[in-house]
């Protein structure tokens, strides 16, 4: 029978103490790399039908001899092998690798703006006009914050397509948000009101009881401050949402999304982390979060991030984040997102199921 074949040294002794001929020639430097190298394919390809023990020690003893071949020694082997080890980690956590991207490369957002305009999806806001025309240097009248306040309570636990064309009747029944003739009505004459013009929620109810007590808060802090606008820009936004849905000056019913909410409605810059922006963030969908969903302080840091680097309005971001998830808009990104109809799925980190 014809061989072509490298073999290990002592076969040929082998094969004449088992009473056969044999015939075999030592091979040139460059020949016997060459057949090294089909040798560890071929003992790769073994390993890879038997998964034996035996053929991984195979594959070792060719991977030990293409390192002396070339020159290097198993000691180099080694160290090179623990120092990468060290650096890049091992295999036991079974990672697997299922996309990259350029880290904070958001101009995928572009992208999910251009097919929201085209198919007329992306909800326009007042918050870009109101925060040019704060850097414009307009202050917001008390009345104004209170709308403002009024407004983000009104989007809590509710679906904004049914809230938004009837903002002008709610400004109506609350007098123009004159908070002397508010705090002469009872909760219920609001509740109801709310309720007539479906715009009621499940905290509807609480917010209104509650609704002179905050009137009271604002006042509070109007006065400690000398108007609610110059609290409002008194410290970093951040810190705002944090005093107002936690801190001394908290209002009932206001957490960090709604405290966000409330100053956008009153020019400053900022993305309200809802449910919406912080699932889409999250590890599960875009992968700009390590959480499955996105914390709320979170969103707001990776928000600020975006529009540093695509020169946007935080408030223009997050309407494009919005729209892209939500009922009635562009319905894409949703608790049970539509992938197949997704324009950025490529940037995506999810497994659809």
């Amino acid at each position: 029978m014809q061989y072509h074949k490298l073999v290990r040294d002592r076969i040929p002794e082998i094969i004449e103490a088992d009473g056969k001929i044999c015939t075999w020639e030592t091979l040139s430097e460059v020949a016997y790399l060459q057949l090294l190298d089909e040798k560890l394919n071929e003992e790769l390809a073994e390993y890879q039908e038997s998964k034996s023990l035996e053929e991984l020690a195979d594959l070792l003893e060719v991977v030990q001899a293409v390192v002396r071949a070339r020159g290097w020694t198993s000691e180099q082997l080694e160290q090179l092998r623990a120092d990468k080890a060290a650096r890049r980690g091992g295999f036991e956590k079974r990672i697997l690798l299922t996309s990259v991207r350029k880290k904070e490369d958001y101009r995928y957002l572009l992208v999910m703006r251009d097919f929201l305009q085209a198919s007329g999806k992306l909800y326009s806001t007042t918050f870009p006009q109101l925060v040019r025309q704060r850097q414009q240097g307009k202050v917001f009248s008390f009345r104004e914050h209170l709308r403002g306040l009024l407004y983000a309570q009104l989007s809590a636990h509710t679906q904004w397509h049914r809230v938004a064309p009837k903002l002008p009747r709610v400004d109506e029944l609350f007098f123009q948000y004159d908070e002397q003739a508010i705090l002469a009505r009872e909760s219920s004459y609001f509740t109801e009101g709310l309720k007539q013009l479906s715009c009621a929620s499940q905290c509807t109810n609480r917010q209104m009881k509650h609704l002179g007590e905050n009137i009271e808060k604002l006042r509070k802090i109007a006065a400690e401050y000398s108007s609610l606008d110059a609290y409002v820009t008194s410290a970093p936004p951040e810190e705002i949402v944090r005093d107002l849905s936690a801190g001394p000056h908290k209002l009932y019913g206001i957490g960090p999304a709604l405290a966000w909410e409330y100053l956008r409605n009153v020019g400053i810059d900022g993305v309200k982390p809802d449910i919406h922006v912080c699932r889409f963030l999250g590890a599960d969908r875009m992968g700009e979060s390590e959480q499955e969903q996105a914390a709320p302080d979170e969103a707001v840091a990776i928000v600020r991030k975006m529009s540093e680097q695509l020169h946007l309005p935080m408030v223009e971001i997050d309407s494009i984040l919005w729209s892209y998830c939500a009922s009635h808009y562009g319905e894409i990104c949703t608790a049970t997102p539509h992938c197949e109809a997704c324009v950025v799925r490529g940037f995506c980190t999810r497994k659809e199921g």
